[in-house]
């Protein structure tokens, strides 16, 4: 299986940061990476699976058809309705939205680092037998990363001397 998705912090896909205009073609549909991954489907034979951008049942079930991709992964959803894939599966859409995180503050938003602690501490949640908070602020979540991260980093140098 060969999967695409992602970005990078200097053009995170994920975040839905667009460095460069899209065809017209690309922005109708749902996922960040089909254009490449249709690129892609006339080079290999393998599986392949796009994760990012997809929204709805209904623009997952038209890209499965046209047979651009095999699979379709999903990644931030999950973190905030556990129960999407079942719903999905159904032909239903999920009740929850991936929705873009902002500060207002530009350089902050283009790392992505809001979006990436929100999303963490979902899934942290949920690891530890809780449920998500899918309206919980992303800013708060982004403070609660960084206090945590520097006490972290304050115990780990308490231990080293």
């Amino acid at each position: 299986m060969i999967e695409i998705s992602g970005g990078t912090y200097e053009a995170p896909a994920m975040s839905g940061v667009v460095t460069k205009p899209q065809k017209a073609s690309s922005a109708t549909h749902e996922a960040y990476f089909l254009e490449f991954a249709e690129m892609v489907r006339g080079l290999v034979t393998a599986p392949l699976m796009v994760t990012g951008g997809f929204r709805t049942a209904a623009g997952m079930d038209a890209v499965l058809r046209s047979g651009a991709l095999d699979i379709i992964g999903l990644a931030r959803l999950l973190a905030i309705d556990p129960e999407a894939p079942a719903a999905l599966l159904r032909g239903q859409d999920s009740q929850q939205r991936v929705r873009p995180m902002k500060t207002g503050i530009t350089k902050i938003d283009r790392m992505g680092i809001m979006e990436i602690s929100w999303y963490a501490q979902q899934l942290k949640r949920i690891a530890n037998g809780g449920n998500p908070r899918p309206h919980e602020s992303a800013s708060f979540a982004l403070v609660r990363a960084l206090v945590s991260s520097g006490w972290g980093t304050f115990r780990t140098r308490r231990l080293r001397s």
